[in-house]
């Protein structure tokens, strides 16, 4: 930021050093009107803008224009003033006066009433603000402008000519003629006042008020004083249009206005230095309270929007928590009940099951337990003893044992030929039978095994191999002579307690020795058939 500011410190002290050895000059003739046209203010503005382009000024020519173009013009030439050095602006044409004020008459300009002058027209006292904004060292206006009024008739005032100025401080008013006076337009290439001007504007040593003075003796010479060019000037030193050096008294003054001038272009330097940097001090200060603002919000936003994703995490969180815990519950029941099969399957292996008929009595064994046939009735029975000490209360197993009376379809997940399910409760005992119907007929297959065990309930089906073609002929005598049982032995266990709306989940597997995939469960379910009990 120091280096900023030095940086900007050398170039404002730097830059009014060549900005006062700059001239310009703005240069407008206007000859090309409606109504009274005039011949000479076009030679006239070219003419002085060639004299002065010859004395060192950067010169801008504008010739019959319009009064967009002059103001636009005027604009450029006060941008260009506030670079500082001497400026000289100069319009020869049509010049009227309405109420005191002066104004310039462009190309075009239509007044039907001298209230349109301030519409049509370009006021004089604009080019003086814009020298006076621009601050420089020194300003000349000359205006060859005192024509005859082409709008006198529609105008109801008799004043002619141009109303005087006031010259602002370090500037210079030049008139054709003198307030209220026509000027001459001249019978040559230029006007009167413009032909004498170009005589003595290259006099070098002359200052410039000389030069004026020379301007208003010859004109009033060649009319008989019937013209008298007139200035006002508020200047306080001495200015040479065509250089040389001042002699006496001149060149005392002279020096004296150079230091002071050259003391207030310090004084102006430090004081747009001063502004200039305490302008930088306080961007920064309003850029670092910005930033510490956006800072602020930002960690505001932050908080807000962790706090709105906790808001809005929290439900699914204890969902999710719930969910976990039911899960977990589960895993540990069914780790239970995977313990309970177990332990019932390694009895099953241990005890001899004897071999029962289609409605005999299997004897006790877990976790099939000993089933006789009811008295009167065909079918299987479980016996109270056989649930031991784990079968469920007297209400609850009542309750089970109604909830499972009817016919129910045994389906497995690779489609295994089992019968249909016949369960009749009776008392504290469960009978059941079995008949065709299933997902494939079976009815040589005999309920052998049926026992309701830490509330679930097994159950046993067996087979015969039944020889039909020869690749079961040959099959059965291998397993006859081989020493394998020809039988099929399905063993089922339904989970009541997680029966849901869709059945009760079951487990077979075949059972009988030989088996191709010994233990392997096949996971299914039991299905009730609706309206067969």
């Amino acid at each position: 930021m120091r280096l900023i500011f030095a940086l900007c410190a050398m170039f404002l002290l730097s830059a009014p050093a060549h900005a006062a050895e700059g001239r310009h000059a703005l240069v407008i003739g206007n000859s090309a009107y409606d109504r009274k046209p005039l011949k000479n203010p076009v030679n006239d503005a070219r003419d002085m803008a060639a004299a002065l382009e010859r004395l060192g000024f950067d010169v801008l020519l504008r010739t019959d224009v319009g009064q967009r173009n002059m103001e636009e013009a005027i604009r450029d030439f006060g941008v260009k003033l506030k670079g500082g050095g001497v400026g000289i602006f100069y319009y020869a044409g049509h010049g009227i006066q309405v109420n005191g004020a002066n104004y310039l008459v462009p190309i075009g300009a239509r007044l039907a009433s001298e209230s349109d002058a301030r519409y049509e027209c370009v006021d004089a006292g604009r080019v003086l603000g814009k020298m006076e904004d621009a601050g420089n060292e020194l300003n000349i206006v000359i205006l060859d402008a005192c024509r005859n009024n082409p709008f006198a008739s529609s105008f109801r005032s008799a004043d002619q000519g141009l109303a005087r100025m006031d010259a602002p401080t370090g500037s210079l008013v030049a008139y054709a003629t003198a307030p209220n006076s026509v000027a001459s337009d001249g019978g040559g290439r230029n006007g009167l006042y413009t032909k004498h001007l170009l005589k003595n504007l290259n006099t070098p040593g002359v200052p410039i008020e000389e030069v004026f003075k020379r301007v208003r003796i010859g004109v009033m010479g060649e009319t008989g004083k019937k013209q008298v060019p007139w200035e006002s000037s508020s200047l306080a030193g001495y200015f040479y249009l065509a250089g040389g050096q001042p002699q006496g008294q001149a060149a005392v003054a002279a020096s004296q206005l150079a230091a002071a001038q050259a003391e207030r272009q310090r004084q102006a330097q430090d004081a747009r230095l001063k502004e200039y940097i305490a302008g930088l001090e306080a961007e920064k200060r309003k850029v670092e309270q910005e930033k510490a603002e956006l800072l602020r919000r930002r960690q505001q936003l932050d908080a807000e929007a962790a706090q709105r994703l906790k808001q809005a995490q929290a439900p699914q969180e204890a969902r999710l928590r719930e969910q976990l815990a039911i899960l977990e519950a589960e895993r540990r029941k069914l780790e239970q009940e995977r313990q309970a099969l177990t332990e019932a399957r390694a009895k099953v292996e241990k005890g001899a099951l004897s071999a029962s008929t289609a409605h005999g009595a299997v004897p006790d064994s877990p976790p099939l337990a000993a089933v006789a046939s009811r008295p009167g009735k065909s079918g299987i029975a479980v016996s109270p003893s056989a649930v031991s000490d784990s079968r469920p209360v007297v209400e609850d197993r009542a309750a089970i044992l109604a909830r499972l009376a009817g016919t129910w379809r045994l389906e497995t997940e690779d489609g295994l030929s089992l019968p249909l399910l016949v369960l009749r409760p009776g008392g504290d005992t469960l009978y059941g039978d079995v008949k065709a119907g299933g997902a494939s007929p079976a009815s040589d297959m005999r309920l052998t095994g049926l026992a309701m065990q830490d509330g679930n309930l097994h159950v046993r089906l067996s087979e015969e191999v039944r020889v039909q073609r020869a690749e079961d002929v040959l099959r059965f005598i291998g397993k006859r002579f081989g020493g394998v049982p020809a039988e099929r032995v399905v063993e089922c266990v339904g989970y009541l307690r997680v029966a849901g709306k869709d059945g009760i989940p079951l487990f077979c597997e075949c059972a009988e020795k030989g088996a191709r995939e010994p233990g392997r469960r096949i996971p299914g379910r039991m299905v009730r058939v609706a309206g067969v009990r």
